[in-house]
């Protein structure tokens, strides 16, 4: 008989603003969602986790996630930005990302869309909209979880 095991994803949380970082953890928690989830608070720190560079060097430490939380409005390289260099690259652009962000705008929406992005949450991030939003993630196969 084979044996079936879940490896837990890692969750990677892009977001400059330490208000809403804690209103995405907590809802995280309230819907029970208990994977590690690391935070980079701008674009430039994202895709150097993404790309393990600098302080992200070490991959066993900073795997590639399993979900991206993305802010569109971040300092520096925002996340319109982060986002284009993701879909540019065959390996990343597999990671499923939902953008959380302020703006409703039809054409930021579009944006999302137009980059493969499957799920877009309005601030503030409600425990109902982030569980939605990861059930409607095609790619995972277990919730949060990657079997092998």
């Amino acid at each position: 008989m084979s044996k079936i095991t879940v490896e837990a994803i890692r969750i990677l949380l892009i977001e400059d603003d330490e208000e809403d970082v804690l209103l995405a953890q907590r809802a995280l928690t309230k819907g029970n969602i208990w994977n590690k989830v690391d935070v980079v608070r701008n674009g430039q720190e994202a895709l150097d986790y993404l790309y393990h560079r600098n302080q992200y060097a070490d991959k066993d430490a900073f795997p590639l996630p399993g979900l991206i939380l993305l802010d569109l409005s971040l300092p520096g390289i925002d996340g319109r930005d982060v986002l284009e260099k993701l879909q540019q690259d065959p390996e990343r652009k597999q990671i499923p990302i939902a953008i959380v962000s302020t703006s409703d705008y039809e054409k930021d929406i579009e944006f999302g869309r137009a980059h493969g992005v499957q799920h877009y949450i309005i601030k503030p991030a409600q425990p109902e909209n982030i569980m939605m939003a990861i059930g409607e993630i095609s790619k995972f196969r277990v919730i949060l979880g990657n079997v092998t």
